[in-house]
C-alpha cells in the first residue's frame, strides 16, 4: 500500500534558480541550489562498498579465459552509468558493456535473488527479436548463486542459431568466473521502497508544476522496447515514478517529470557523477549534486541515489522540486526507522 506521508515543512529554504545557460553549460560552473539541509541520511557514515561477484569487475570479466575463442578481442568495456544498473551491483551483482570483434554485448551478473518475476520470465530461456537495424539475441547461464545474462547485439540479417550460440557461449564463460557477490548493507536511513509515488505528487504539487490537473496527469510505464528496457522496468534493486501530462489544445506538447532512485546506491555516487553529461557541480539541500544543462538533477543523499528529470515544467526548475522529493524521502526513512 502507498503510505501518506505528511508534508514536511521546509524552513528558511532559498533556492537559486536556475543558472543562465552559459553558465549551466560550462563544465567549471557551480551552483548551489539550498542553503537549508533537509533532515536527511547525510550524517550517516560513508556507504559500504559491494562486493563484485567477479574478481575485477568488468576488467575481470573481460579478461576471463576463453573470452578471445569465443567473441575475438574485446575492444572496450565499461561499466553503465545507469541507475537501475547501479542498482543491480548494489544488491551485489555485475553489469558490462563491451565492444569486441564479433559483436557488441552487454552482460548482467544478477544474484539469484533478483531472479524473480520478469526478469526470471527474460532469463529462462534463449531467444532473439529482430528489429529495423538490429537483431538482439539473449542466453544466461545459472550457477553459483547467480544468472549470467549476455545480450548480443547483430546485424538485422545475421542467422539466428549461430547468434544464440554466440551469446550462449558468452554466457557459460562469464558464469564460470563469477562468484557470489556481497550487498551494500541497508543503511538505517534508507527509505521504504518502493518509492511512494502519492507522497511525491502531493509534496511537489505535480498537477501544478505539470501546468496542468488531475485529470489530465497520470503515472506511466516507460516503452519496454529492448531487452534493457525490460529488465531495467522489472528490476526490483531500483524504484521510479513517472508522470505525464496529456495536451490540452492544438500545439501542446504535453509535459512530463519523473523521479528515479537507487536504495544504498550512494556508494557509486563519484562513478555516477563523472558519467554525467554536460552537467556542474552542484549542491540540493546540503548533498553533492550534478545538473545537466537540460536542468536533469542527479544527487545522492548520503545513502540513495536519485535522477530527477522534468519536460515542459509550468515555471519551475527540475531544481525546485529536489527538496520536496528529499523531505518525501527523509520522512519515509523516519519511519522506517520508527
Amino acid at each position: 500500500m502507498l503510505l501518506v506521508v505528511a508534508a514536511l515543512a521546509l524552513s528558511a529554504c532559498s533556492a537559486e534558480a536556475s543558472a543562465d545557460e552559459s553558465a549551466t553549460t560550462s563544465a567549471s560552473a557551480s551552483a548551489t541550489v539550498s542553503a537549508t539541509p533537509t533532515p536527511t541520511p547525510s550524517a550517516s557514515p560513508a556507504p559500504l562498498q559491494p562486493t563484485s561477484p567477479v574478481a575485477g569487475g568488468c576488467d575481470g570479466l573481460a579478461a576471463a579465459p576463453g573470452v578471445d575463442g569465443v567473441v575475438g578481442q574485446v575492444q572496450r568495456v565499461t561499466e553503465p552509468r545507469d541507475l537501475w544498473r547501479v542498482g543491480i551491483e548494489t544488491a551485489g551483482g555485475l553489469t558490462c558493456s563491451l565492444l569486441t570483434t564479433k559483436l557488441a554485448a552487454d552482460a548482467y551478473v544478477i544474484p539469484d535473488a533478483l531472479v524473480v518475476g520478469d526478469v526470471a520470465k527474460i532469463t529462462e530461456a534463449p531467444d532473439c527479436e529482430t528489429g529495423a537495424r538490429a537483431m538482439e539475441c539473449w542466453a544466461s547461464v545459472a550457477g553459483n548463486g547467480h544468472v549470467t545474462l549476455v545480450v548480443g547485439s547483430f546485424s538485422p540479417s545475421a542467422h539466428t542459431d549461430a547468434s544464440l550460440a554466440l551469446v550462449g557461449e558468452l554466457a557459460g564463460v562469464f558464469s564460470a568466473v563469477a562468484s557470489d557477490g556481497a550487498a551494500v548493507r541497508s543503511q538505517k536511513t534508507t527509505w521504504a521502497h518502493p518509492l511512494d509515488c502519492t507522497a511525491m505528487a502531493q509534496i511537489i504539487g505535480l498537477t501544478s508544476i505539470l501546468g496542468s490537473d488531475e485529470a489530465h496527469t497520470s503515472l506511466v510505464r516507460p516503452p519496454a522496447r529492448t531487452v534493457e528496457a525490460r529488465l531495467s522496468e522489472a528490476s526490483t534493486t531500483s524504484s521510479r515514478c513517472d508522470w505525464e501530462r496529456t495536451p490540452t489544445q492544438k500545439g501542446d506538447l504535453g509535459s512530463s517529470y519523473s523521479i528515479i532512485a537507487v536504495p544504498d546506491g550512494a556508494w557509486a555516487w563519484k562513478q555516477v557523477a563523472s558519467r554525467v553529461p554536460d552537467s556542474v557541480d552542484a549542491t540540493v539541500g546540503g548533498h553533492p549534486a550534478r545538473v545537466t544543462s537540460t536542468g536533469d538533477v542527479y544527487l545522492s543523499d548520503g545513502v540513495n541515489i536519485l535522477h530527477l528529470t522534468g519536460q515542459r515544467l509550468a515555471g519551475v526548475s527540475v531544481v525546485d522540486t529536489s527538496l520536496g522529493v528529499l523531505s518525501v524521502l527523509s520522512a519515509s526513512a523516519g519511519q522506517t526507522r520508527g
